[in-house]
C-alpha cells in the first residue's frame, strides 16, 4: 500500500498535488498552521530579547477590580459544591452568586450551596421556582451585584488557583470588553472519546484562541468560563436566549467596539462527554446555534460594509466561520462523493494523502503547544492520540454538515431543550 501510494504520488505534477491538498485547508486545525508558525517565531525572538535584557516574565497580578462569579445551573446539585470550593479564597475582591434555575427537588443546587452561603458573607444563593434557561438565570442574578467584572462559570467546572487573577489583568485596558479563558478536559483519559476531546481542546481553545486574538478575530468566550466587563454586558442588555448565548453575547460586545482578549493561562477544568453519542448530540447543539443562527442570521450585519458600525475585524470573524465551517463543509461532501463515483481507484490514495498531510500540520500544532505549555509532559501525553486526529476531524465535519443543514431548513436550535419550551416559543426565530 505505502509503495503504491508513493508511486502514485510521484506521478502527479506540483499543480495537481497543490489542488489535491487544497482540501485539507477546509479542516479546522490546518488552517491555523501557518499562523501558529508566525506566532511562535515572533514570540520566540521577543522572549529571547527579554531574556538577554534580564527582564522577568513572572506574572504581575497588580490589577484587582471587584468581580462576581455567577454559577447558574439546572439539576446540577451534585457538581456545584466542587465549583464553589475552587473559587473560595481564589481572589481578594470576590462575590459568588449561585442561581438554581428551577431544579428538581432531588437535584436541588440550593441544598448543596446553602451551607456555603451561611458560612461566607460573599456567597449569595438564589433559587427560582420555574426554569427559564441559563440566559434568563444569569440575567436574573446580574442585579444582585455591582462588581466591575462579571464571570460566568459552569457548575460542572472548576478553576485553577490563579485563573481569576489571570483573567482580570486584561481589563486594565478600558477597551477590553470580554476575556476568553482556557478550558481543559477534567476527565481526559476515561476512554478514546474523552481523550480526543482533550486533544481538541488543547489546540482549538488553548493555542487556537491565542492565534485568533493575534489576528483580532477572536469572536467567542467559553460558556464554561467567561470574563465580561459589566458595563459592556449592560450595554448589550444582557444575555439573549440560548443555546449559544456565550457566542451571541461576545459578538454583541464586539459590535459595540470592545476588544476580545484571550487568557491562555486562566485554566478551567470541565467534564466532557464520555460517550460518542453524547458528544454527537452536544456538538449538534453547539453547531446549530453558531454559524447559521448567529453569524448568518442574527449578526450578518457585522459583515455588511454599508453599516456605520462596520469593522473589518468583525467581517473576518464571520467570513472565516461561514466559509471554512459552513461552505467548505459542503465542498468536502460534494468532492468526496464525486471522487468515489468518478475515480474510485484513486479514492484510497487521495484519502491517505489527506491523512499524511493533515498529520504534518497537526505536528505543527503540537510544536506550538509545546512552546506555550506550562505543563508540557501532561499536554504531550494527551497529544499521543495525534495519529487518530484526522478521523476525529472527519467526525466533526460530518456533525457540522448535518447540524448546519438542520438549522438552515428547520431552525432546530429553537427546538433545543437547553431552553425551556415556554421561553423558546416566544423567542424571535432568527
Amino acid at each position: 500500500m505505502l509503495v503504491d501510494w508513493i508511486h502514485w504520488l510521484s506521478h502527479l505534477s506540483w499543480l495537481e498535488v497543490a489542488l489535491l491538498l487544497m482540501g485539507t485547508m477546509l479542516v479546522d486545525c490546518p488552517r491555523y498552521a501557518l499562523a501558529r508558525v508566525a506566532m511562535v517565531t515572533i514570540d520566540f525572538f521577543r522572549d529571547l530579547w527579554r531574556w538577554l535584557c534580564g527582564q522577568s516574565d513572572k506574572d504581575q497580578f497588580d490589577y484587582c477590580p471587584s468581580i462576581c462569579v455567577i454559577l447558574a445551573g439546572y439539576n446540577e446539585g451534585d457538581s456545584v459544591a466542587r465549583a464553589i470550593e475552587s473559587l473560595i479564597g481564589a481572589y481578594s475582591r470576590l462575590e459568588i452568586i449561585v442561581i438554581d434555575d428551577g431544579s428538581a427537588e432531588e437535584h436541588s443546587m440550593v441544598e448543596f450551596a446553602r451551607p456555603y452561603g451561611k458560612k461566607y458573607d460573599n456567597i449569595l444563593v438564589l433559587a427560582r421556582s420555574e426554569r427559564g434557561g441559563k440566559s434568563s438565570a444569569m440575567n436574573f442574578a446580574l442585579p444582585y451585584t455591582r462588581a466591575e467584572i462579571v464571570i460566568t462559570v459552569d457548575c460542572d467546572s472548576s478553576l485553577d488557583d490563579a485563573a481569576l487573577w489571570e483573567c482580570v489583568q486584561y481589563f486594565k485596558d478600558p477597551e477590553v470588553g470580554a476575556v476568553s479563558a482556557t478550558v481543559f478536559s477534567r476527565n481526559p483519559y476515561v476512554n478514546l472519546c474523552t481523550w480526543m476531546q482533550a486533544y481538541e481542546y488543547l489546540h482549538a481553545i488553548f493555542t487556537g484562541r491565542m492565534v485568533a486574538e493575534r489576528f483580532g478575530i477572536l469572536g467567542i468566550t467559553s460558556g464554561a468560563f467567561a470574563c465580561l466587563r459589566r458595563e459592556a454586558v449592560e450595554r448589550t442588555l444582557g444575555w439573549d436566549v440560548g443555546p449559544g448565548e456565550d457566542l451571541d453575547l461576545t459578538m454583541r460586545i464586539r459590535h459595540l467596539g470592545y476588544k476580545i482578549k484571550c487568557a491562555p493561562y486562566a485554566d478551567c477544568l470541565t467534564d466532557v462527554p464520555t460517550k460518542w453519542k453524547q458528544l454527537w448530540r452536544q456538538r449538534l447543539r453547539w453547531e446549530e446555534a453558531s454559524v447559521v443562527r448567529t453569524h448568518c442570521r442574527k449578526h450578518i450585519d457585522m459583515a455588511n460594509p454599508t453599516k456605520a458600525s462596520f469593522r473589518w475585524s468583525n467581517f473576518f470573524v464571520s467570513f472565516e466561520l461561514i466559509t471554512v465551517n459552513l461552505a467548505f463543509g459542503y465542498v468536502i461532501l460534494i468532492y468526496s462523493a464525486w471522487l468515489c463515483v468518478n475515480k474510485p481507484h484513486h479514492a484510497l490514495f487521495v484519502a491517505f494523502t489527506f491523512y499524511v498531510y493533515t498529520l504534518l500540520l497537526e505536528f505543527i500544532n503540537v510544536l506550538t503547544l509545546t512552546y506555550y505549555s506550562r505543563t508540557r509532559l501532561a499536554h504531550l501525553t494527551t497529544c499521543l492520540v495525534l495519529p487518530l486526529s484526522p478521523f476525529y476531524q472527519l467526525f466533526l465535519i460530518a456533525n457540522r454538515i448535518i447540524s448546519y443543514t438542520r438549522e438552515i431548513f428547520w431552525r432546530t436550535s429553537f427546538k433545543d431543550n437547553f431552553v425551556p419550551k415556554h421561553v423558546r416559543d416566544v423567542t424571535w426565530k432568527w
